[in-house]
């Protein structure tokens, strides 16, 4: 993984021993030692702020919003199913309203269908992808922005929107290469993040009227995907100094339920500028945050090896 091996040149950079163990893990894993202090790295993320009790909470979703009802915090309400007959469905569905079907423990937006309304649609659902073993998540589905507040000595470090992947036309390339540029820049920002054009992108092209030999104007935005996820082709755009301040709020009561200091935040906003109360809820939080999209976020781009290896070691 990219950002581990960012996080081990830099820390070898630093005159920091690297003893690896990866063949221990069979993931990339390594051994920092420096003046008589001894942490584990895996991917990237020092295990020593990864906790039992918040990887429970963090990883079983459903889990995660007792501690957001606890602490009056605002979040998506949902139902786990998992034959799609639960009586529980009918009655949660209303009329009018949008919903999301996901696996309870879904990463990397595998298995998150939008834009569900009924019933039928919920068994077709399960029908495609119960090779995931499930249980689901029957959740609300809330229009915004996706935000993600990464959490690191229980402080906000860096917060980004992310957006589904797209393509921005020059006037001169057909949609398929354009594709491919964003393929390339996507490899050099993290080799395994990968833009696949499948059943989503093909419906999202005939819903904008495009095929992938058309050309696209110049400054015309073409939408790829329906989920904003970076391992998709998702782009990050920094706004660590825009966040209203209250999400510090937010950030203190889950680092005390969770007992932790590092996390993942994701939120769905309709403006992370303003006070949060009524315009932002709780998507999930993840105990294991990858950090590498915030090395190449559009705008501001942030340090976080050397963030990270300052607060292991005390680096000044």
């Amino acid at each position: 993984m990219r950002q581990h091996m960012l996080l081990i040149h830099r820390a070898k950079s630093l005159g920091i021993a690297v003893e690896d163990v990866s063949g221990s893990f069979g993931k990339p894993a390594a051994i920092l030692h420096h003046q008589g202090q001894s942490e584990l790295i895996m991917d990237g993320v020092p295990m020593s702020w990864i906790n039992v009790q918040g990887q429970f909470y963090c990883d079983q979703k459903d889990l995660t919003k007792t501690l957001y009802e606890k602490r009056g915090l605002p979040y998506l309400k949902s139902i786990t199913f998992q034959t799609g007959k639960e009586a529980a469905i009918s009655a949660f569905l209303q009329d009018g309203k949008t919903y999301v079907c996901k696996p309870v423990d879904s990463t990397n937006g595998i298995g998150v269908v939008l834009n569900v309304h009924t019933h039928s649609q919920v068994i077709n659902y399960l029908e495609t992808h119960r090779t995931l073993g499930g249980p689901f998540l029957l959740e609300e589905q809330a229009s915004g922005h996706d935000l993600r507040i990464h959490v690191l000595d229980y402080k906000i470090i860096a917060a980004c929107i992310r957006e589904p992947a797209y393509v921005i036309g020059n006037g001169q390339s057909t949609l398929a290469e354009l594709i491919e540029y964003r393929r390339e820049e996507m490899k050099q920002q993290n080799p395994n993040n990968f833009l696949e054009i499948d059943a989503v992108t093909q419906t999202l092209l005939t819903e904008q009227n495009l095929q992938l030999s058309d050309s696209i104007q110049a400054g015309q935005k073409v939408k790829l995907k329906r989920i904003a996820n970076m391992a998709q082709g998702g782009i990050a755009t920094d706004v660590t100094d825009e966040l209203h301040p209250d999400y510090a709020h937010w950030v203190k009561a889950l680092c005390e339920e969770l007992r932790t200091g590092y996390f993942g935040l994701d939120i769905m906003t309709l403006d992370h500028r303003a006070k949060p109360t009524a315009k932002s809820w709780i998507l999930e939080v993840n105990a294991r945050a990858d950090w590498l999209h915030h090395t190449f976020s559009e705008k501001r781009t942030h340090d976080m090896e050397g963030i990270i290896l300052t607060q292991l070691f005390n680096f000044s």
